[in-house]
């Protein structure tokens, strides 16, 4: 009896490596990871230690990095938020096809003096603990970060949240990786002045993607952001130039 022919495998048309920002997990990318896949992409979602006061910016970095071990190219790195700093650094070890900078932070690059400001006026960070991590209660994470969201969602995300801990030591990147990269900003992100994100492509030489909504568009929009991550990565929509 002849056993049947084996199916052919159709090889991922790009794999993202989906880095979250502080006090999130990578829970906060599922909806997105299933947008991604049902276009033809492969998509990896590692957990950072973030909440971690003893890791340094290497350590925080290093499970994207072992999450791309064996990847296929091209790979992808997007960075929300915070998670920016260790965008950076995983494509300086890393080289992706292109980095994609999601409502960034941006904060471990010196700000030039002449910068708009960076937060929403007044933005209420959490307090601190012992360790000096900042630590959400949920009624105040979903007042504050995810008014945009339904109910269900919101509650879900901010039980899940976990303190939040600035890096050891200094940041080890002196410049800018020299890789391709684009900036997705969004309208109504609930932390960040657009005018901020707006600078921060200019400082990349990059034409910024804007989408309306908030802070979290791979929740609250995300077969609209991953439709913008298909384009940027089959070329389809206008990429970015190196900085």
């Amino acid at each position: 009896m002849q056993s049947a022919a084996p199916r052919d495998i159709q090889p991922a048309l790009a794999t993202f490596c989906l880095i979250h920002g502080n006090w999130h997990d990578a829970s906060c990318w599922a909806p997105l990871v299933d947008e991604l896949r049902s276009r033809g992409h492969d998509a990896v979602a590692p957990d950072l230690p973030f909440d971690d006061p003893r890791a340094d910016y290497q350590q925080r970095a290093r499970p994207a990095l072992d999450a791309l071990e064996g990847a296929d190219d091209p790979v992808v790195i997007v960075g929300h938020s915070a998670g920016s700093a260790e965008a950076a650094l995983v494509a300086a070890q890393r080289r992706p096809a292109l980095l994609v900078y999601l409502c960034p932070r941006f904060g471990a690059f010196p700000t030039p003096p002449h910068a708009p400001r960076v937060f929403r006026p007044k933005f209420p960070f959490p307090p601190k603990d012992a360790d000096g991590r900042s630590v959400w209660d949920a009624g105040s994470a979903i007042a504050t970060m995810y008014p945009r969201l339904p109910p269900d969602v919101a509650t879900t995300l901010a039980e899940r949240l976990r303190p939040g801990a600035a890096a050891a030591g200094d940041y080890p990147l002196a410049e800018h990786p020299n890789v391709r990269a684009s900036l997705i900003y969004t309208t109504d992100d609930e932390f960040f002045e657009p005018e901020w994100e707006r600078y921060v492509a200019e400082l990349l030489m990059v034409e910024p993607i804007e989408l309306r909504g908030g802070h979290f568009p791979m929740v609250e929009d995300p077969a609209g952001l991953a439709e913008v991550l298909d384009g940027l990565a089959t070329g389809t929509v206008p990429e970015a130039s190196s900085p």
